[in-house]
């Protein structure tokens, strides 16, 4: 039987307040000693209010203690769905926001900030098209990609360019009702191998609600997709070796309707996807940030499990090394 991840610690990394979610994680860029962490979310009265803010966490890995504390915020605004990516010598942070100027006409639109540091950050820059929601970016070669998701379009598109300036449509419908016959396409993480080659994890909500694997070669404008067969939620995803992912997120039991923050094991070769832990989770729930060092697995998330209020959690877990070196 494969070795499973062991929880190791556990720890409420959130403030009190009334609800606080949409997590992401990384490694901290400007840390030469490389003991410290970067994890983000939103905060705010609810799920769907209209007044939120990001927070941006310094942590300490050992005891997850946090070291920092910014409040990236904007007038008028609900900052949604944080996302840290990295192009070499700045870390970037982007988020949907959700405008609401005198007018009263709701203005949406991907704004995204830069730290040299990790203490302090730049004005927000906006980028991408109208109606358009960029959930994600990473950087490869100097060019930052991410697929963009519009509900009534049915489709995800992929945007490249720098979210620090302008972000452009690289490939129109690289997933849409109308070719791949499956609908509503949405949140996704992307990555890239050394040789350049793109893989991505995409949530659908329509007809099966059954996830996709995706992966292209460069120039990123043909992609070959595999039906994961389960349901998830903010997927995120770190690579384990060149076909070997640890992915994260929303799962749904259909049965009982009830809600978990779950992480599985894929192969990229075999298809096999499967179940490794879930996580202390329940209600209002998922979108982790994960990030790999040695043996441990370090992921962030949010729950209302506890008190039926949505906190920030983190946790670490051991037996990374068990999976990469597992004979499959």
């Amino acid at each position: 039987m494969k070795k499973n991840l062991r929880v190791l610690d556990f720890k409420r990394i959130s403030k009190h307040a009334t609800h606080c979610a949409f997590t992401d994680l990384i490694e901290n860029p400007f840390d030469k000693s490389c003991k410290t962490l970067m994890c983000c979310y939103r905060q705010a009265t609810d799920h769907v209010s209209t007044d939120g803010v990001v927070i941006v966490l310094t942590l300490d890995k050992t005891s997850f203690q946090v070291r920092n504390r910014v409040i990236i915020r904007e007038n008028n605004a609900d900052l949604r769905d944080p996302k840290f990516s990295y192009d070499g010598s700045r870390l970037l942070l982007t988020t949907y926001t959700k405008s609401f100027p005198e007018c009263g006409k709701l203005v949406t639109k991907m704004v995204t900030y830069f730290s040299t540091t990790g203490l302090s950050w730049s004005a927000g820059n906006s980028h991408g098209k109208p109606g358009w929601w960029l959930w994600n970016n990473t950087f490869y070669n100097s060019e930052a990609y991410g697929f963009a998701y519009n509900r009534q379009a049915n489709s995800v598109s992929l945007y490249k360019g720098d979210p620090t300036r302008s972000m452009h449509v690289h490939k129109e419908e690289a997933f849409c009702l109308d070719k791949q016959g499956k609908g509503y396409p949405n949140e996704s993480t992307i990555l890239f191998d050394d040789y350049g080659n793109a893989s991505v994890f995409l949530r659908r909500d329509a007809d099966t609600f059954s996830a996709q694997f995706g992966t292209s070669r460069p120039p990123y404008t043909k992609w070959q997709w595999h039906d994961l067969g389960t349901y998830i939620g903010g997927p995120a995803a770190v690579a384990l070796s060149e076909n070997l992912y640890i992915v994260a997120g929303r799962h749904v039991d259909w049965g009982s309707h009830q809600f978990t923050t779950r992480l599985w094991l894929f192969d990229s070769v075999t298809k096999i996807f499967t179940e490794l832990k879930t996580l202390p989770s329940g209600g209002d729930t998922s979108y982790p940030g994960l990030v790999i060092e040695g043996d441990n697995l370090y992921i962030s998330y949010y729950s209302s499990h506890v008190d039926n209020q949505a906190r920030v959690y983190m946790a670490r877990l051991s037996g990374v090394s068990d999976l990469i070196n597992y004979d499959r």
